[in-house]
């Protein structure tokens, strides 16, 4: 749940109606802020200040002031990505605005329109954690395919063939493989096989390329494991609309995989994974003979805060707790909202004095934190622990053991850590 920066969407319209409709629409998407010129002027006065660092504009091609486009070039020629909308758009016209190297176009024909450049903006600012890798012999094919991948926001690696795709692969954390059909060493058919016997479908997209494209070659690549296909030489308009595609599946899955795994307030780990994952920690350290600790972690008089302050204000405390402890243990650690405001930490090879001065470091951590309200209050909590790390057959056992050292550490005093042997 991390806090994204403001990003600011420039939007160029002479009607206040549907301005007005696409500001209220962007701005619903939490981090994105609008700035409206209503004039070719205007716009020119706007990117003179040198105020905003815009992340993308979406450019009407016909003002009063500039009938014929100018606001095109003019906002390309400051660098900001852009995407044209207007009333009516000829084929003469859409070929000269993807010249120019614009994102996308749009048509002014009602609500669903506004939605898709809302979703559009959302793509580009993931599109920037994206790594897309183009696999092709052909340097001046690399070339234009990168352009064309980098006005759509994506960070671009090269390879020039299979065996070289396969090293970039390696050291880095691609989402996309771009790859041609025929190339020497390893072609794309080979270097789809190799890629399936490391990363499955749900992790990397692989988009067949080529220019002898027929039904046989993109159902053989398909089988293989390829996830789209596209036929050279291609639209500009076809290529992004297959890779927004394919990306929007692959967001999809691991949003789909992030619900099934995490808690949705806290961001940490739900009791789903917790058991899953808990068990298959704790057989690996009785291969390994090695020790594992299991705590719980209870928030203390975390009831008076709702009853106070509000859940609202509760909310935000845990999400602050869930905060500092994925700040402090990383895996193989697994740490988990149990419920409410108790939370589970199962540490992996650690012995009984290590796991309590982690722990007793975690709760003076905790008790010296504060947490600033939405009045400016300053709020300070602490927490109890109750760890068990003595040999550890099963989680289920571990947890009971733990939950009674929580009691014990309760029933003391709280704001302390009680290791359970």
């Amino acid at each position: 749940m991390e806090q994204k920066s403001d990003k600011y969407i420039l939007v160029v319209e002479d009607s206040q109606m549907f301005s007005r409709i696409l500001k209220r629409s962007i701005e619903s998407v939490e981090h994105f802020k609008v700035v409206i010129a209503e004039s070719f002027a205007e716009l020119k006065a706007i990117l003179s200040e040198n105020k905003y660092q815009f992340f993308a504009g979406l450019l009407d091609v016909n003002l009063p002031d500039a009938p014929n486009g100018e606001v095109i070039d003019y906002v390309l020629e400051h660098d900001i990505t852009s995407v044209v909308f207007t009333g009516k758009l000829d084929e003469n016209f859409r070929k000269k605005i993807y010249k120019r190297g614009i994102v996308d176009y749009v048509l002014k024909e009602g609500p669903s329109n506004v939605e898709y450049m809302v979703s559009l903006l959302k793509q580009l600012d993931r599109n920037q954690n994206l790594n897309v890798l183009v696999v092709d012999d052909s340097s001046s094919a690399r070339s234009y395919i990168k352009h064309l991948l980098l006005i759509y926001q994506f960070n671009v690696y090269e390879a020039s063939d299979g065996i070289e795709a396969l090293s970039v692969l390696e050291a880095n954390n691609i989402h996309l493989v771009l790859t041609d059909f025929y190339m020497p060493n390893m072609d794309g058919l080979e270097l789809t096989k190799k890629i399936r016997t490391t990363y499955s479908s749900q992790e990397v997209a692989i988009i067949g390329m080529s220019v002898f494209g027929n039904n046989k070659l993109s159902a053989h690549f398909l089988k293989l494991g390829g996830s789209d296909f596209i036929t050279k030489p291609f639209l500009e308009e076809e290529f992004f609309c297959r890779i927004n595609q394919n990306m929007e599946l692959l967001e999809h899955i691991r949003e789909l995989k992030y619900l099934a795994t995490k808690d949705h307030l806290t961001g940490l780990y739900n009791r789903r994974y917790l058991f899953e994952q808990g068990k298959a920690l704790i057989d690996a350290s009785h291969e390994k003979e090695t020790s594992v600790a299991v705590a719980l972690l209870d928030v203390d008089f975390f009831k008076h805060v709702n009853d106070e302050h509000g859940h609202d204000i509760g909310d935000k405390v845990l999400f602050k707790l869930g905060s500092i402890l994925l700040n402090q243990f990383h895996a193989p650690h697994i740490v988990s909202r149990y419920g409410g405001e108790e939370f589970c930490l199962v540490l992996s090879d650690i012995t009984e004095q290590e796991s309590f001065d982690l722990l007793d470091g975690l709760r003076e951590l905790i008790a010296e934190h504060c947490f600033t309200l939405d009045n400016g209050d300053i709020l300070q909590m602490t927490v109890s622990i109750g760890v068990h790390t003595s040999r550890i057959d099963n989680l289920k056992d571990a947890l009971k053991r733990a939950d009674q050292g929580l009691y014990q550490a309760k029933h003391e005093g709280r704001n302390q850590v009680v290791l359970i042997k």
